[in-house]
């Protein structure tokens, strides 16, 4: 009605608040299921929530947000993320408990896209295309509430440009957490017209996420890789009263190397391969790097002692200590099931992101030429 305020939502659905925010969008299905209907081109006459993923160790964690059905049959599954990301294994785990639906989604903020991994059965919807479709519903309450939302969401993800400082960052680790994401996501989005394949994927060790792109190679498993995130040390995330985030970070630190995938065991990495791609396309006659690229040169000493045997060896044999940084069988023997190792490089903390994106596009035709170096080498 003329005069009226549009609803504040903050308090029914706060940033955080996953399962409120699945609560409201039930309700907005069950009263008008005709703009979701045309959204995944499936027909439903009621939406379940909160559904327990039956398996052989259960998880408290494992419930599906929401089911749509039709007769009682299965039609489409939609799992819902807002400032949290797909776990590992999770939408594997989801698509074999509903074998039957057709129809699988992942729901997520346009800013902070899921990490779907190699899981081709499913589709990724933004919230701002269903709220946006919500808002033109024939129902008052539906497209009112639908166009509240969306006023809301502006204010939940911090907006990144090219201008963005790097570690211009909340003084909260949660405020922290998102404020790196959408960095990491920024610079994803600015590499979509690359030559290389690019994905988005939280870090091994939790918390962080990380940037991907990379050239496959011909021998099975192993591509060039580059990965960048955040360079601070895990320890350093612990809220300290006397020293502000923004003074800790380091800046992006991407990681150039051989990653090698499909395996729970580091020991199969090819150490040699690594030294003569690096040795071809980034040392001097001397040893010392030629590119000009900011290379972090402090050894790499990896810590398990299967890696660090390798690395010794590498180094003894010719190539830089400075190479190996990455991670091996920690990783490999995990659910991650990969090893990476190569060189790190850092840029400063205070970059604007329109830089980083220029210096890591400088990387690309790098990681091409060290790719096409692997195909004529034909290692096994």
């Amino acid at each position: 009605m003329e005069g009226m305020h549009t609803p504040d939502l903050h308090y029914v659905i706060p940033g955080w608040g996953e399962n409120r925010w699945s609560d409201l969008l039930a309700s907005l299905i069950k009263t008008d299921p005709g703009p979701m209907e045309r959204l995944l081109g499936v027909v439903a006459d009621d939406v379940h929530r909160e559904i327990s993923i039956p398996g052989a160790r259960p998880r408290t964690s494992d419930r599906l947000d929401l089911l749509l059905t039709r007769c009682g049959r299965q039609v489409a599954v939609i799992e819902v993320k807002v400032l949290s990301d797909v776990g590992i294994d999770q939408l594997a785990r989801y698509r074999a408990a509903f074998p039957d639906a057709g129809t699988y989604c992942v729901l997520h903020l346009g800013a902070l896209p899921p990490s779907l991994g190699s899981e081709v059965h499913w589709q990724v919807l933004t919230w701002e295309s269903v709220l946006g479709a919500y808002s033109s519903s024939d129902h008052p309450w539906v497209a009112t509430t639908a166009r509240a939302w969306l006023e809301q969401m502006g204010s939940l993800v911090p907006q990144v440009d090219a201008g963005t400082v790097w570690n211009d960052v909340p003084d909260d680790a949660a405020g922290l957490e998102l404020a790196l994401r959408a960095r990491v996501a920024w610079l994803a989005r600015q590499l979509q017209k690359s030559r290389l394949r690019a994905d988005v994927v939280q870090s091994s060790g939790g918390g962080l996420w990380v940037l991907r792109f990379w050239a496959d190679t011909p021998i099975p498993n192993l591509r060039v890789q580059v990965e960048v995130q955040e360079g601070m040390a895990a320890y350093e995330w612990r809220f300290d009263p006397n020293r502000r985030y923004r003074d800790r970070i380091r800046g992006p630190a991407p990681l150039l190397g051989l990653r090698l995938g499909d395996v729970d065991t580091s020991e199969s990495f090819d150490w040699g391969l690594l030294r003569d791609v690096f040795t071809e396309h980034v040392l001097d006659d001397a040893g010392e790097p030629r590119s000009g690229l900011p290379w972090q040169l402090t050894a790499a000493s990896p810590r398990h002692p299967t890696d660090r045997a390798a690395w010794r060896a590498m180094v003894e044999s010719g190539g830089p200590n400075w190479l190996g940084k990455g991670f091996g069988m920690a990783v490999a023997t995990q659910k991650y099931h990969e090893c990476l190792f190569g060189a790190r490089l850092q840029f400063p903390a205070t970059m604007r992101m329109g830089e980083i994106r220029d210096g890591l596009t400088r990387l690309e035709p790098l990681v091409v030429a060290m790719a096409r170096s692997v195909n004529a080498t034909q290692r096994t």
